[in-house]
């Protein structure tokens, strides 16, 4: 069963092997809602599209290991105004997947899995969440419990500083929800969701949305969605 996706969403492709992003284009547009509308071998050619067409999603597929690297990832954040950047990859090694968010991709799928997974993936990124499947989330955890912002012995004096409607709210990110629809679930405003979120992110001492879920995660704040 196919990702609800009914708006148009407009893919840049980065691959360094042609018949490979022929593949993938003829697989993505199998999905209504999702085009091609262009795809990018190189560096120059990548950053020079993403600044010129400004894609809804980039999708970067790590095939060979030496395409595109991480040094893209920061560079594509710059050219682009709404940057979302999904890796596409066969490595599943945690350290790889913490260095890739680290670097700026908003989502992380494993190429092993299905393209249902891929679908769903690129929808929710579309929409401005972060996307980890459960078990990259459980590697990443592992990964991110050597990070500073996981020290356990500053989790007791961090979380202490919340309220009790913060922790409503880091309950409600770790399940995957929205903005609009913590706020439309709490009755209150988009803009105060947003206060809330940069509060919480202060107390905690986190930079993004990425590190609160898998602070929240490490530290039993929220539970693994289903």
């Amino acid at each position: 069963m196919t990702s609800p996706i009914v708006v148009s969403i407009r893919i840049l492709l980065l691959d360094n092997e042609p018949i490979i992003r022929a593949g993938l284009k003829l697989l993505l547009e199998k999905q209504p809602g999702l085009r091609v509308f262009a795809q990018a071998g190189d560096d120059k050619t990548a950053l020079g599209l993403a600044e010129q067409e400004q894609p809804d999603i980039v999708l970067f597929h790590e095939s060979s290991g030496d395409m595109l690297r991480f040094a893209l990832l920061p560079q594509l954040m710059a050219v682009l105004e709404n940057p979302r950047i999904i890796l596409l990859t066969p490595i599943n090694f945690s350290e790889y997947h913490v260095q890739a968010v680290q670097h700026g991709a908003m989502g992380v799928v494993l190429s092993r899995l299905t393209p249902e997974v891929l679908y769903k993936a690129i929808e929710k990124v579309y929409e401005g969440e972060v996307w980890l499947d459960r078990s990259l989330v459980a590697n990443v955890l592992a990964s991110a419990n050597r990070q500073k912002f996981l020290e356990s012995d500053t989790v007791p004096r961090k979380v202490a500083l919340l309220s009790e409607r913060e922790r409503e709210i880091i309950v409600l990110v770790g399940a995957g929800l929205k903005n609009q629809q913590i706020a439309e679930r709490l009755f209150l405003s988009d803009v105060t969701i947003r206060h809330h979120l940069t509060s919480i992110f202060k107390k905690l001492q986190v930079s993004d949305r990425l590190e609160l879920v898998i602070y929240a995660y490490k530290n039993r704040l929220a539970e693994l969605p289903e």
